[in-house]
């Protein structure tokens, strides 16, 4: 029985030792002549990378600078990409953490100068301090008091300057605000010579001590969880600060100097603190931050 081969072209019957169709003249011989085609890796190597390369330098960069801005830049290139890929430690957390607690000072500073009374830390009293918080007060521009609406602001610069109920690792913070007793010697009291003790800065620059022979004073006390979002551990972080509730006004003084002097103290939102338990020095701390910030915007 004679056995036909089919014709890859058309199908049909093609008699045997033939190469050649004799209905549709497909031609076997160059199909068998035809070199096997070319493995996967073969294809990569003459120019498949291509199309995983070329997104990938376009994806990089857009990934890497998003990335960098939740680290932040490091003090060189070999740090920077070392935060990058396996993250900072929480240093980023960290420096949030310590400005959101002077902010909430200052804060605090400036609603008792407006308001002449301590503010409410129950319920939702970021939302209280939020309107004297320094991005609104003072803008967000350095050195110019311009742009004093947080929502114009970037995202890293409200992470530093708004007032906010959690800290760096989106954790509340744990808030104590005691007032103090007036008529009596303030530096006496266990506590408070404790705190001078160690010192207070007025500014992260400076170190400085209240007055408390005039006016009220509040004692707030600010508390992060640090790291791990325990309390009470070895890596908790603290702010202890000193405010004056309202201002002393003096009598009989030129009243253009006294709204001079008002609207200074309303500006500054002073405070008299101290930072526990942070890695940084605070002049280092806010250096960083400062870096931070232009690096990113």
């Amino acid at each position: 029985m004679v056995e036909f081969m089919k014709c890859g072209g058309c199908g049909a019957g093609m008699p045997p030792n033939t190469t050649i169709c004799p209905h549709c003249g497909w031609d076997l011989s160059a199909v068998l002549s035809a070199p096997p085609p070319p493995s996967l890796m073969r294809r990569f190597r003459e120019g498949g990378w291509r199309y995983l390369a070329y997104p990938l330098l376009v994806a990089l960069p857009i990934l890497g600078f998003m990335r960098l801005r939740t680290t932040g830049p490091g003090p060189d290139l070999v740090t920077t990409l070392r935060w990058m890929v396996i993250g900072d430690g929480g240093r980023a957390a960290e420096l949030e953490t310590i400005h959101r607690m002077y902010e909430i000072g200052s804060a605090s500073s400036r609603y008792m100068v407006r308001e002449n009374e301590m503010p409410p830390f129950d319920g939702d009293w970021a939302a209280i301090l939020a309107s004297s918080s320094t991005a609104r007060v003072r803008g967000w521009i350095p050195l110019v008091f311009m742009g004093a609406d947080t929502s114009m602001s970037p995202p890293s610069v409200r992470e530093m300057y708004e007032v906010r109920a959690v800290d760096g690792w989106r954790r509340p913070y744990r808030v104590t605000a005691t007032p103090l007793p007036r008529g009596t010697d303030l530096t006496t009291l266990p506590e408070v010579a404790d705190d001078l003790a160690k010192g207070l800065h007025a500014t992260f620059f400076t170190i400085d001590v209240p007055n408390f022979a005039e006016g009220r004073w509040m004692r707030l006390q600010l508390q992060s969880a640090g790291r791990d979002g325990d309390f009470d551990t070895a890596d908790d972080l603290f702010m202890v600060s000193y405010i004056q509730v309202g201002y002393v006004f003096r009598l009989l003084y030129n009243p253009d100097e006294v709204q001079q002097q008002i609207e200074r103290a309303y500006t500054i939102g002073r405070q008299y603190f101290r930072i526990e338990g942070s890695d940084y020095d605070l002049i280092d701390a806010r250096l960083l931050a400062e870096f931070r910030l232009t690096s990113l915007h």
